[in-house]
């Protein structure tokens, strides 16, 4: 899955910096890692490609609800696959992962939620 790569390119031609933390596995998480992230950039956006519930997206927020939630400026963006069988056609694979599209939409609402509310008052 490279599309977190893909994206932060993405992100950062249109001026927003992104930091990316390839978990290699997930049994130690890093903890530390992701905190001190949270720490620095005060947004959460995180991407698998797993089941929405009771997966290391949800594990990942709750670490950062116990120990960095006063440093969050917008509620945590978490992009998973769609809660369906995954498909064997390539075609419906596509609508079932998350894409590059998928990261950057909700990295720009992690962004830019505050002034979108305010516009949208």
């Amino acid at each position: 899955m490279l599309s977190h790569f893909q994206a932060a390119e993405i992100l950062s031609k249109e001026g927003i910096s992104a930091e990316v933390i390839n978990l290699r596995s997930i049994r130690p998480l890093d903890r530390a890692a992701i905190n001190a992230s949270v720490r620095k950039t005060n947004r959460l956006v995180t991407v698998e490609e797993g089941f929405p519930q009771h997966g290391v997206g949800a594990e990942i927020c709750m670490s950062v609800v116990e120990d960095s939630f006063e440093y969050l400026d917008a509620p945590v963006e978490r992009i998973a696959g769609a809660d369906v069988p995954m498909p064997y056609a390539a075609n419906l694979e596509r609508l079932a992962v998350p894409q590059v599209e998928d990261i950057v939409r909700a990295a720009k609402r992690a962004c830019y939620r505050s002034s979108s509310m305010a516009a949208n008052a």
